[in-house]
């Protein structure tokens, strides 16, 4: 169902202190779903090619939603479904180039139309996109296949003539103490791309993920439970990067793809962990801005963002500061158990104090964006109180102040913006 979202006034309240929790993370799911919806029909309208094949999605689609239209919309509201709604609609617009034929890409629309067939238990024949040789349907995988490649729909199985096997996507589950998650690996969809660095083709072993995943959710299921209880409501799948250097650890969130992010291969649970609650952070906050502006698009000014060594529009500041005070949160509870807890809090407590001061001081933010760097501002200082050896505290004084005048230097510029 196609209607108008926003958050209610608590939800808001509880985004800017840096949770939501669950209740609040499935609003921002539903929101999304609509968003696709929205999009959907925009391409459907909008593509002008491949008509018989557009007019067999849509009403493939339309049936399997009349039969189970709780278990599609859990597909339509599916992280890269946004992804490759997002990135057609810009296509047909003409935002965006891309080598794949525009056809094929909106045809991506019959892939999407016989998973949701088969989810329904209803019966299809489609005509799928190849990408390269390779038939992509979400939920069920890629194979490959050579020529045109015909689905058929039936029992709940998706087969195409000629094609060799599924290589379908894997899953990583964990439960501690009484909190269950499982999210998707995948390493098929071919619209996993869009970050930093690519993704990984397909991986021989999921094991290493596994125990890694683990250990992890763990960890945030016994010292941060409510980040645990977020992220089970609203994570949904990770991506594996490629790993460009063997020095470097990489993640990333698309806008997109609400409840999905690309990460590099974690070599311990904290690192996971600290990631987990990083990129989900952005999604939140990229699920607000959907339905709450709080920056004017249109502004011009440029931030020194502690964590980046290129100046930042206000949006960007905006996610890196809320992205930045969900890890010091992290830290903070992890305090007791972990070694450099004490040295990394204090370097992403400053870190913070550096963003949101500089937050604070622009000119681009909407009434609803003062409002929720107000609902930082008292988290933050709450954190600021709290006791971190001296020592730690200058030290990390000193590396930010350093890190800023070595801006100052790259960019030529000597602006203070809102030096704390």
């Amino acid at each position: 169902m196609i209607r108008r979202h926003d958050v209610t006034p608590a939800q808001f309240a509880a985004l800017a202190a840096g949770y939501g929790g669950p209740e609040t993370i499935e609003a921002l799911a539903r929101a999304q779903l609509s968003k696709h919806l929205l999009l959907i029909k925009f391409i459907a309208e909008a593509w002008v090619g491949a008509r018989a094949h557009r007019d067999a999605a849509v009403e493939t689609l339309t049936r399997a939603q009349a039969a189970a239209p709780a278990e599609v919309a859990e597909l339509l509201g599916s992280p890269l479904v946004g992804a490759w709604a997002a990135d057609c609609t810009r296509r047909l617009r003409g935002g965006l180039r891309a080598e794949i034929p525009l056809d094929a890409e909106c045809n991506h629309l019959s892939a999407i139309a016989a998973a949701a067939a088969a989810l329904a238990g209803v019966e299809a024949r489609l005509e799928v996109p190849s990408f390269g040789g390779r038939v992509a349907v979400p939920g069920f995988g890629l194979t490959k296949l050579d020529g045109a490649a015909v689905a058929t729909v039936a029992c709940g199985r998706v087969t195409v003539a000629g094609a060799a096997q599924w290589l379908a996507p894997r899953t990583l589950s964990a439960t501690s103490h009484g909190r269950s998650i499982r999210v998707t690996l995948d390493d098929v969809d071919p619209y996993r791309g869009g970050h930093h660095v690519p993704p990984t083709g397909r991986l021989t072993s999921v094991d290493g993920w596994q125990a890694v995943f683990a250990e992890a959710w763990d960890l945030l299921a016994t010292h941060a439970p409510a980040r645990a209880d977020e992220l089970a409501a609203g994570l949904r799948t990770l991506i594996p990067l490629q790993q460009v250097d063997s020095h470097s650890a990489r993640s990333a969130t698309i806008r997109d793809a609400f409840g999905a992010f690309g990460l590099t291969m974690p070599s311990r649970a904290t690192d996971l962990a600290v990631t987990l609650v990083h990129e989900f952070q952005h999604s939140k906050l990229s699920g607000l801005l959907d339905v709450t502006r709080l920056s004017d698009p249109g502004a011009t000014e440029l931030h020194f963002a502690p964590w980046r060594i290129d100046p930042r529009p206000v949006s960007g500041l905006l996610q890196g500061v809320y992205a930045f005070l969900g890890i010091a949160d992290l830290w903070r509870r992890l305090l007791p158990v972990v070694a450099e807890a004490p040295q990394e809090y204090a370097v992403v407590r400053e870190q913070v104090r550096w963003g949101l001061t500089s937050l604070e001081g622009s000119g681009a933010l909407t009434e609803a964006g003062r409002r929720f760097t107000s609902g930082m501002r008292a988290v933050f200082d709450d954190m600021a109180a709290d006791r971190v050896p001296p020592e730690l505290v200058r030290r990390a004084e000193r590396k930010l102040r350093g890190t800023h005048d070595a801006w100052q230097r790259r960019h030529q510029t000597t602006d203070s913006p809102a030096r704390p």
